[in-house]
């Protein structure tokens, strides 16, 4: 479903931010909610937005937003001695609408953003998606704070009690060195390394799962070794930032051993050392609510690994981890959307540690009870958006359609941009086994989308429709391919998340005309995009993607 579709690489337990908190799938959800902060910069004149829907460059209110390009912004950022807060969205996306009910109407964290040069970037707008791939920004939200050099300092990831979010800004302001580069100085053999508290607290609150090297095992492995080493640098008295990047280490080691073995790759156990914290750190109640949101990130793979070291601990396992999602679920400090997270991270529980992979009877009643009596209360449309998003992630794990269905019917009636859910029914209903109702859905969310990103990654989503559903159907497939072709032309931004659409539809015509039983259409498409790509200016990177788009040989 497009609810787990966002935010960025997001992990087993974050939506995303997914997120990466997007296309987190947050894989159905990222981290918590990839509300991701990392202060940095960008963005667009006023004039820039002449032609555009104004929906979609609808500023958060009550922030001073910097008018002007990246560039601009940088230099504003070093004439007036401050770092850049850059918070990239999209109007569609959930867990941005989280962020605009929840942090940006904090005063204390509003206070803070007065230091900063703060810019918002709309990833419907001119060049925003060449801005995002310049600052290695794929999911939405993401916030990054950049010096004004435009060296990224952080990134700092959602879903976590909502005062700290001030804290954090207070963090970033005092940071000379970027995450990264204060964890490679923890690299290598000799004395055990030692960080300064503001070392600690930097890297524990980074939002490691949005980095590049998230994305590949070969630095993903790595990446784990060295929070592990991050987390014994850690002074004795952070136990909260130590037991953090414990945990972190130990998503990256589970993500890279799910990553080698979706390659078809032999994949070993995860350490040892690497499992060891955890079971300690829910030990101590107090402590495991504290990092509640990362212990989500963590998913079924955790489980499945904690049992097989120790099938004797499955019990106590169950029962303490339910106690700290229970807290947080019932934690007034969390959004409605946070604390159906952490109901839905009780489900992956209790669904892993059960015997027969279910979950009990009466916990699933009791959850959707929960969902229910929320959406009944939740009115304001931000904070419904993010909090639908969160429910039907629950309701996933629960493999509940009928009630995924019932509240995506009602959202399409009643949301700002409906066509988020379109395609949410679409998939529901291939699932269902009505594939025509779903390809009227996909083609609907597509007509009706707007904004030259969405409208392409959303008609790619109709074309890989028409691909699995009606592969005979060449005429269809030909004419949506081509009009969504058309929507990359106007948008003439190769970039980013429009880019990586694009490598999708590309896999998806190759999969068809695997026997080159379709290769006059897949001809057609080729003629279109490399007019496309004549277009494109000589110095322009995307050139080369663009130009091997359904290449032979």
């Amino acid at each position: 479903m497009n609810a787990h579709r966002w935010i960025l690489p997001m992990t087993a337990g974050w939506p995303l931010l997914a997120l990466s908190l997007g296309s987190r799938p947050a894989s159905r959800l990222p981290s918590p909610l990839v509300l991701v902060f990392s202060l940095m910069v960008a963005l667009m004149a006023q004039t820039a937005w002449a032609g555009e829907p104004a929906a979609h460059h609808a500023r958060p209110a009550g922030i001073a937003w910097f008018d002007g390009d990246i560039d601009a912004a940088l230099a504003a950022a070093g004439t007036q001695k401050k770092p850049v807060f850059l918070y990239w969205g999209a109007v569609w996306c959930p867990p941005c609408q989280e962020l605009k009910a929840t942090i940006f109407k904090r005063r204390d964290f509003l206070d803070r953003l007065n230091l900063f040069v703060p810019v918002f970037l709309d990833g419907d707008a001119p060049g925003a998606q060449a801005v995002g791939e310049r600052f290695h920004v794929s999911g939405y939200p993401t916030v990054l704070v950049l010096r004004a050099d435009g060296t990224e300092l952080e990134r700092v990831s959602g879903g976590m009690d909502l005062s700290r979010y001030a804290e954090v800004l207070d963090l970033a302001l005092g940071e000379v060195q970027s995450a990264r580069q204060l964890l490679a100085t923890l690299s290598g053999d000799g004395a055990k390394p030692v960080l300064t508290p503001a070392g600690c607290r930097q890297l524990a609150y980074n939002a490691w799962e949005l980095d590049e090297a998230w994305s590949k095992p070969e630095t993903l492995l790595p990446l784990a070794g060295q929070l592990l080493r991050a987390a014994q640098a850690c002074p004795a008295s952070l136990r909260t930032e130590h037991a953090r990047l414990q945990i972190l280490a130990l998503a990256a080691a589970l993500d890279a051993q799910s990553q080698i073995a979706k390659s078809g790759q032999t994949t070993t156990p995860v350490a040892a050392a690497t499992l060891a914290p955890v079971p300690a750190i829910l030990a101590d109640h107090k402590l495991a609510l504290a990092v509640g949101d990362a212990l989500q990130s963590l998913g079924d793979a955790y489980f499945k690994a904690a049992v097989a070291a120790d099938p004797s601990q499955r019990a106590v396992l169950r029962t303490r981890w339910f106690a700290v999602m229970d807290g947080l679920a019932r934690d007034p400090r969390y959004s409605a959307a946070d604390q159906t997270d952490a109901l839905r991270s009780k489900l992956i529980a209790a669904k892993a540690l059960d015997d027969h992979g279910t979950v009990p009877p009466d916990l699933a009643k009791a959850v959707t009870a929960r969902i229910d009596a929320a959406l009944a209360r939740e009115k304001d449309p931000y904070s419904r958006a993010s909090l639908v998003n969160s429910a039907l992630n629950v309701l996933d794990v629960l493999g509940d359609d009928d009630r995924a269905g019932a509240i995506l019917a009602g959202e399409v009636k009643t949301a700002a941009q409906p066509y988020y859910y379109m395609a949410d029914l679409g998939e529901l209903e291939e699932k269902r086994g009505h594939p025509d109702l779903a390809l009227d859905w996909l083609a609907r969310s597509y007509h009706t989308a707007e904004g030259p990103a969405t409208r392409f990654q959303w008609g790619v989503g109709y074309v890989r429709g028409l691909v699995r559903i009606h592969p005979q159907d060449e005429a269809a497939i030909r004419a949506a391919a081509l009009d969504v072709l058309g929507d990359l032309d106007a948008a003439g931004d190769l970039h980013g998340r429009t880019r990586r659409s694009l490598a999708r539809l590309e896999t998806s015509l190759r999969g068809w005309n695997a026997a080159a039983a379709h290769a006059g259409v897949v001809a057609a498409v080729r003629d279109r995009m490399q007019a496309i790509c004549g277009r494109l200016p000589a110095t322009d990177p995307s050139r080369d993607s663009c130009n091997s788009f359904l290449a032979q040989g």
